[in-house]
């Protein structure tokens, strides 16, 4: 079973792995010859290691093309027990070895790192993997375990001391986990093909406006769509908040264009098949359809920039106002340049929804902003 499942989560022969760990260490030996160093506090590497790791585990386990997939396999006789542990090793090596060594590059890349620290974020990212999975297990009969699980995560990244004694506490807490995950049955990571997105509802309001209900409709179906931007969002709190803290006031900037790494509503034409065909025979589908769909997220991203610089406001007790410039700049390019893309440019050769997020076209937008931020920020007053 082990080897059908890798087949199809992590392509033929481990392709996508290889392919993940080469860019992985192409990416990290080019940018550390630029020889810039930011110091990143062990608190920080640990919160990178979790909440990086978490969003992409929960998407690999709700993907309803996943699912389609992973029917047939589960309903294959199987001893279930084995099955569940292979299942888990394999959304492991997918979420630690097609995406978290990626994070690990750019880190390595820029600070400088110990053998502990390593090893510390290899823990981390294990606890944030297995606890993923309990959380997702339990969605529905104990719920509530997923705000203890998010606790504990963040009270060892700042409580633990650096070191050794860090290493052992989330080891600890990775075993604990094991032992948790051990109760959970192959049944409770079952999901379902349906999507709660209805169709023949009354049209009102004109054709401008059915866009952005369908999209809302889509994104509230997923509910792991509405989850990983609100993790990016925390992510890119505390980034600006460290970032600031370390004198580099450009972190704000540059973490603007981290919110919109890992947003699925940059993909939604490419993530439904059916709904792209259609679009292919739609005429006029740039004004009927492409228009709308950049404005919906441009407007997508100014509520999330807005929540985001309002945070960073209250927490630094200071207002950006570049940021607070940028933000609107920022996402008009960021409806246009998402329209465009999905338009002319729509990712097709993916085998499951998490593939898409690691698509390197996913990173044009957010490298964009990233720049600009920078250029910005850097300029003299």
């Amino acid at each position: 079973m082990f080897k059908l499942l890798s087949r199809k989560i992590l392509g033929e022969k481990y392709r996508s792995v290889i392919t993940s760990v080469i860019i992985a260490a192409i990416i990290g030996g080019s940018l550390s010859t630029m020889e810039v160093t930011i110091p990143i506090a062990q608190s920080i590497l640990i919160m990178f290691s979790l909440f990086y790791t978490g969003p992409i585990v929960l998407q690999a386990l709700a993907s309803k093309d996943n699912a389609r997939c992973l029917k047939g396999l589960f309903a294959m006789p199987c001893n279930e027990t084995r099955t569940l542990w292979e299942y888990a090793a394999v959304i492991g090596i997918y979420a630690l070895f097609t995406k978290t060594i990626l994070l690990f590059a750019l880190i390595y890349a820029f600070t400088t790192l110990t053998a502990m620290n390593i090893v510390i974020m290899v823990l981390a990212s294990f606890f944030s993997i297995v606890g993923t999975m309990i959380i997702f297990g339990f969605r529905k009969k104990a719920p509530l375990i997923s705000l203890l699980i998010i606790a504990a995560a963040v009270a060892m990244a700042f409580l633990l001391p650096d070191g050794k004694f860090s290493a052992i506490g989330f080891a600890a807490a990775d075993i604990i986990l094991l032992l948790i995950f051990s109760f959970l049955k192959l049944e409770d990571f079952r999901v379902t093909e349906s999507s709660n997105v209805k169709a023949g509802q009354k049209r009102s309001g004109g054709s401008f406006f059915l866009i952005p209900k369908y999209i809302v409709r889509y994104l509230l179906s997923n509910k792991s769509y509405i989850i990983s931007p609100l993790f990016l969002l925390a992510f890119a709190v505390f980034f600006a908040y460290n970032a600031n803290t370390s004198g580099m006031p450009a972190g704000a900037g540059l973490a603007m264009g981290l919110i919109s790494v890992n947003s699925p509503i940059a993909v939604i034409v490419s993530s439904n098949r059916n709904l792209k065909n259609k679009l292919d025979m739609l005429p006029g589908k740039t004004q009927n359809f492409f228009v709308p769909y950049g404005f919906v997220v441009a407007v997508f991203f100014m509520i999330i920039y807005a929540i985001y610089i309002t945070t960073v406001s209250i927490i630094l007790k200071n207002v950006d106002y570049k940021a607070i410039i940028l933000a609107p700049i920022f996402s008009v390019e960021a409806g246009i340049l998402n329209a465009i893309l999905e338009s002319r440019f729509p990712i097709t050769k993916w085998k499951t929804e998490p593939d898409l997020f690691r698509h390197p076209r996913k990173y044009i937008i957010p490298l964009i902003i990233m720049f600009e931020a920078a250029i910005v920020y850097f300029l003299p007053a």
